[in-house]
């Protein structure tokens, strides 16, 4: 069992956060990353201040707590695999121009299926705002699906 030392800071906005019916929580230490990162099937965007939050960050900031900056996390989105087999391709001839209409339709399926597997993908990926406190705690105090 992994066990995570949880600074005051963190602790104080941890409590801020219950007060006001937020789910805060601690999910790493470290320091603003320069960049765009990924780390553990997770995409890490270091940003301003976002709008979103803003009630949230108010609070914290009015109890006192200090912020080094803010970062944007969401899971990198998983890449497709390959087909196992690549069909071969058709051997068209003059009298045979389109595919036949059951072919046509089971492509058309296939390409709807891909479509909105991909749309399905986007949706389940869970941006996070995650505050960097003065004491490189990171602390998640929203998800954009609360």
């Amino acid at each position: 069992m992994s066990t995570q030392i949880i600074s005051d800071q963190a602790r104080k906005a941890i409590h801020i956060g219950y007060d006001n019916h937020w789910r805060f929580r601690v999910v790493g230490k470290g320091e603003i990353p320069k960049g765009p990162i990924y780390k553990d099937e997770w995409v890490l965007v270091p940003v301003i201040a976002p709008e979103m939050g803003k009630e949230r960050l108010n609070a914290l900031q009015a109890s006192g707590i200090r912020f080094k900056g803010f970062v944007i996390a969401h899971e990198a989105p998983r890449l497709l695999s390959t087909p196992a087999s690549i069909p071969k391709k058709a051997n068209f001839t003059s009298d045979s121009i389109l595919p036949d209409a059951g072919t046509l339709v089971s492509h058309l399926v296939a390409g709807l299926i891909f479509c909105f597997s991909l749309l399905f993908q986007a949706v389940l990926l869970d941006p996070a705002l995650i505050v960097i406190l003065e004491d490189g705690t990171w602390l998640e105090v929203m998800t954009w699906y609360e």
